[in-house]
């Protein structure tokens, strides 16, 4: 496993790229998330992220931030 904290987030995100769905990158560590929002932000560029991990609070159909371990990232077209 690489570890990727001296890293900015452009190159981070390059390695969960994800070209057949219609998230633009998945999978991508919770650790990363702080630095992912900044790089969009810099960008103007706004972006929802999608958390995943178990479901422990709340519904079983959506995973809260503090559950989560990974998440997507999706281009906003609205």
């Amino acid at each position: 496993m690489m570890i990727f904290e001296n890293l900015d987030a452009a190159s981070v995100l390059v390695h969960y790229y994800s070209p057949n769905n219609a998230s633009v990158y998945k999978g991508v560590p919770i650790r990363h998330r702080e630095r992912v929002l900044a790089y969009y932000k810099a960008n103007g560029i706004k972006v929802k992220l999608r958390y995943r991990g178990p479901r422990t609070h709340g519904t079983q159909s959506y995973c809260v931030l503090q559950d989560a371990t990974t998440f997507a990232v999706y281009v906003r077209t609205w």
